[in-house]
């Protein structure tokens, strides 16, 4: 069973560093085509990729009609919603920002409106690690006001990463209710496949825009290890992570990706932050780290409870007494895995 768990995370570790990678690939292939092209190209073919995947797998139970209903929705809110905002945003900013902004920010939301909500109750520290993800969040917006040039769509675009870890978070609230009933593995294919039609009705107006005899053969390789890299292969890797360590567990992993997505930002496109940016980032994370690592108890448990594990978890999680994430996974956690958090978020 240790060798089991050690080898999911070290598995977990590739997936962030893949996740990680898809911040300064995706603003590549947004220099070259319209952001609208690029993130079509990544879930569409990442979406022929996990239907092939989906055909070798071993024979699944058919799905109800209306989880698959509930899987396209989520597909359209996550996929296409989300990361339509995601690829806008690195076209205006550097994409170091948003590989910050996303992961800490989407749970940091999602807790928020669950205790506003009267859902949750919290304790002391996970309520001070929330403070302090929005605190940093403010200390990074103001540094970046601060620092950006006249003219600078900087902010703009952290304002746009912002919003999508809003809607990432709306995404997280009601994934659970939408594909509860579903295998994974289908919940995923099915929300990616619906997700893309929709992406492929935003980008049709752009296509003639393209030069297409001018894209480079770097270009297409990036396209292509997108789709298969962040998307695709990640997907099953995070799947495996889950079914072997638990969702919990899988989901504190997505904090190492603002560190692999500055490293490879700065390797590849030359990025970097300030001292402020940086310090920033560092509170923000942090804060919202302590805020997962905590828990929390939902508003109606006794003091002292254990959280049960929730209905459609899996049953390795649930042998091992492994206790499934709460709502505030970061994203690029799997909502149709986890029941909680996608991770075509990254």
């Amino acid at each position: 069973m240790k060798t089991r768990a050690l080898g999911a995370f070290g598995w977990l570790l590739f997936t962030m560093i893949l996740w990680g990678s898809a911040f300064p690939s995706s603003k590549y292939a947004t220099e070259h085509v319209p952001h609208e092209i690029a993130v079509l190209f990544r879930f569409g073919g990442g979406a022929i990729v996990l239907l092939i995947i989906t055909f070798f797998r071993r024979s699944q139970q058919a799905p109800k009609l209306k989880d698959v209903v509930g899987a396209c929705v989520a597909g359209v809110i996550g996929v296409c919603g989300y990361n339509s905002l995601f690829f806008w945003g690195v076209t205006l900013a550097p994409a170091s920002d948003g590989s910050v902004i996303f992961p800490a920010l989407t749970p940091v939301i999602t807790a928020v409106v669950l205790i506003l909500s009267r859902r949750e109750s919290a304790r002391p520290a996970r309520m001070m690690g929330l403070v302090l993800g929005v605190g940093g969040a403010a200390l990074f917006f103001f540094a970046t006001n601060a620092h950006g040039a006249p003219g600078s769509t900087q902010l703009m675009g952290d304002t746009i990463f912002l919003i999508g870890a809003a809607v990432w978070s709306t995404y997280t609230l009601l994934n659970r209710r939408l594909v509860a009933g579903m295998d994974p593995v289908q919940a995923v294919t099915y929300s990616t496949v619906a997700g893309s039609i929709a992406l492929g009705a935003l980008a049709a107006p752009h296509f003639g825009s393209v030069d297409w005899g001018t894209l480079s053969t770097g270009f297409w390789i990036n396209a292509v290890y997108l789709a298969i890299g962040p998307t695709a292969v990640a997907y099953v890797l995070y799947v495996r992570g889950i079914r072997d360590v638990g969702a919990s567990a899988a989901s504190v992993m997505m904090f190492a990706v603002p560190l692999f997505g500055t490293v490879f930002s700065f390797i590849s496109l030359g990025e970097s932050f300030t001292l402020a940016q940086g310090g920033a980032a560092v509170v923000m994370v942090g804060g919202a780290l302590l805020a997962v690592i905590t828990g929390r108890k939902p508003a109606a448990a006794q003091a002292g409870s254990e959280q049960p594990v929730p209905a459609g978890s899996s049953q390795e999680a649930a042998d091992a007494g492994v206790q499934e994430p709460d709502e505030t996974t970061a994203p690029g956690a799997s909502d149709a895995t986890a029941r909680e958090a996608d991770p075509l978020a990254r």
